[in-house]
């Protein structure tokens, strides 16, 4: 996570939190690309009512998930070709980003990936008591909201700032949810922390692109989201604010490339022959300028 203070990540000073196009730490995936599969959808396809509703409706906001699956044999017949054969079955999903990486049980992650939303009441204690909040207050001190983390429901429910007010909150299941009646925020407008930053067509309303989810994962997961969405305690039974939680951050503000204003909004590859990865140490931490990168 790269959350390394001698790298440039950590508790980022307001200067650096506040740039949205600058980074402080080593962007570790520079100069690389990654195979993309983008679909735009018409908003009435996706509604229940089949129209475009407005971001008040209790029909405006949907849950969205994904899913990879394989064959369920596979022979290897080294030198010659693999062989793969059977019904598929699933081996991943995801709603909402790093929910595997940093919210479910070290035990529980492959059964996670193979089950479906509709059965999360089972992992509801991964989602309510992250062990991330406790391991970011063992490295940096940061006191963390006691659990069960109410604060974190609009992550696995329908509930505001997301949803509209009287929407059925259904029950925990890991789903991105997206207010499709939230207008998109002009580029010049744009947020990276999206709406801990008062963007509110930002993450976790949906993702774009551009939104910074390490960093906003992370510090909703510290508690930022106390007393926004529902009051917390910590452990001493003293009222927990989110305004207290550290800017914390992997100082990787910024993508190496800017990215599209049209479909399909993602950069566009990197060269195969002049690309860049940018190392600790070497010139150029953003967008192949400015200072070197932190090495420690």
């Amino acid at each position: 996570m790269n959350f390394r203070i001698g790298a440039g990540g950590g508790v980022l000073s307001p200067a650096q939190d506040a740039d949205d196009n600058t980074n402080t730490a080593p962007d570790f995936v520079s100069g690389y690309n990654v195979n993309t599969i983008a679909l735009e959808v018409p908003i009435a396809m996706l509604t229940r009512t089949g129209t475009q509703v407005p971001a008040t409706d209790t029909a405006a906001t949907i849950g969205v998930w994904g899913t990879t699956s394989r064959p369920r044999v596979l022979v290897r017949r080294s030198p010659q070709p693999f062989v793969s054969s059977g019904s598929f079955a699933q081996v991943q999903r995801m709603g909402n980003p790093l929910i595997n990486e940093l919210i479910i049980g070290t035990g529980s992650k492959d059964y996670w990936s193979m089950s479906e939303p509709k059965d999360d009441s089972q992992f509801a204690s991964f989602d309510l008591d992250p062990l991330l909040a406790r391991v970011l207050n063992a490295v940096y001190g940061i006191n963390i909201p006691a659990p069960p983390r109410l604060d974190l429901l609009p992550l696995v429910t329908y509930a505001a700032p997301i949803a509209a007010a009287g929407t059925p909150a259904g029950p925990i299941a890991d789903l991105l949810r997206l207010n499709t009646g939230v207008p998109p925020t002009p580029a010049v407008s744009r947020r990276r922390l999206g709406l801990l930053a008062g963007d509110g067509a930002g993450f976790p309303n949906g993702r774009r692109v551009s939104d910074d989810v390490t960093d906003i994962a992370a510090r909703a997961v510290a508690g930022i989201l106390c007393g926004a969405t529902a009051p917390c305690q910590d452990s001493t039974g003293a009222a927990f604010l989110g305004s207290s939680v550290a800017r914390i951050g992997d100082g990787v503000n910024t993508n190496d490339l800017p990215y599209q204003e049209t479909f399909p909004y993602v950069a566009f590859a990197q060269s195969g022959r002049d690309r860049r990865h940018i190392d600790p140490g070497e010139p150029g931490c953003t967008k192949n300028s400015g200072p070197a990168c932190p090495i420690n």
